[in-house]
């Protein structure tokens, strides 16, 4: 039996969008054994994939942490380890486990210091020498080829390094029992609105509420906010509180989330990791409203074999969506 220990210990949308990586594992080495750590707040949506993973639960401080985990991480011997967050943490953690294949992305980054640039390299030299493998990614989103450096084609030229045959790069989700939560029956439009939306010029909520009577017309829509709520969503419930086919849905948790996201036909959303990532999973018609600044960085994010648009957040207005499933 294959034992494979990964590092994921950051984001919701980071963790599914290496389930290709999971699933390709399973597909070639059935009976082989997957240990995950994670971070605590990925950790509630790790726990959808435990029939395939054993997880460890990433907290600081690090000694501790070595410690607490001292027979998972020092005395068990692994066959394959990948690091795939990139954290610090997790690379110097790498240099502790004993593992015949270590792998990782070796991130390069110009940074300019006193007026020169110099290469930044992650992992550290020092820190490179306990890899074996490792694929390069060039930390420049506006570099001629940046789709090159898609994350999730790095992580499966991983698993080709060490002989795993690629068998789908569709992500997964494992989500039993889905319950609709909205008034509408399904296949309505979900627009999520999360704080990345205060951050766009004032200007844009009027565009926003022009696109949202638009999409309305022949749509059912349910509008969602992030966990604590914000502003331009407040504006929004208030400007819409009577619209029969427009649900205001403020704060759900993860698993609604889910389930918002189950039922719907198109996710609208300004790049919300688990929105986008989870709606590839499900097979839904994605939509992201960027700001420019992260426009092309996201070459290297989208989901493969998905429907999928993006649009400029300074002229989405002027953009008509095409909707159908």
């Amino acid at each position: 039996m294959k034992n494979f220990l990964i590092f994921k210990t950051d984001r919701l949308g980071d963790l599914i969008n290496i389930s290709p990586i999971i699933s390709n594992i399973k597909s070639h080495y059935p009976s082989s054994e997957i240990t995950l750590i994670c971070s605590k707040y990925n950790s509630s949506l790790a726990k959808y994939y435990e029939k395939d993973l054993n997880l460890i639960i990433y907290k600081k401080p690090l000694l501790f942490f070595l410690i607490k985990n001292f027979q998972k991480l020092i005395t068990k011997k692994y066959d394959t380890l990948l690091q795939l967050d990139g954290k610090n943490h997790s690379y110097l953690i790498s240099t502790f486990v004993r593992s015949k294949n270590k792998l990782c992305v070796k991130y390069i980054k110009n940074k300019k210091i006193f007026g020169n640039f110099f290469k930044i390299k992650r992992p550290n030299f020092f820190l490179n020498l306990f890899f074996n493998y490792n694929v390069v990614s060039y930390e420049d989103y506006n570099h001629l080829d940046n789709k090159k450096f898609h994350y999730l084609n790095l992580y499966l030229k991983l698993l080709e390094k060490i002989n795993i045959k690629i068998f789908s790069k569709n992500h997964n989700l494992p989500f039993k029992n889905p319950s609709n939560i909205t008034k509408f029956n399904k296949n309505y439009i979900l627009l999520h609105l999360d704080t990345r939306w205060n951050e766009f010029p004032n200007e844009v909520i009027s565009s926003l509420i022009k696109k949202i009577n638009y999409i309305s017309r022949d749509n059912n829509l349910v509008i969602s906010s992030n966990v604590g709520s914000n502003d331009i969503f407040e504006n929004i419930k208030h400007e819409f509180s009577n619209y029969d086919n427009i649900e205001m849905i403020e704060g759900p948790n993860l698993n609604n989330t889910l389930n918002l996201i189950y039922f719907s036909s198109t996710c609208i959303s300004s790049h919300s990791g688990l929105i986008v990532h989870s709606a590839a999973a499900f097979n839904k018609k994605i939509i992201d409203i960027v700001s420019p600044k992260i426009f092309n960085e996201l070459d290297r994010w989208i989901p493969f074999n998905i429907n999928y648009k993006r649009f400029d957040i300074n002229n989405f207005i002027n953009f008509d969506f095409d909707l159908k499933s």
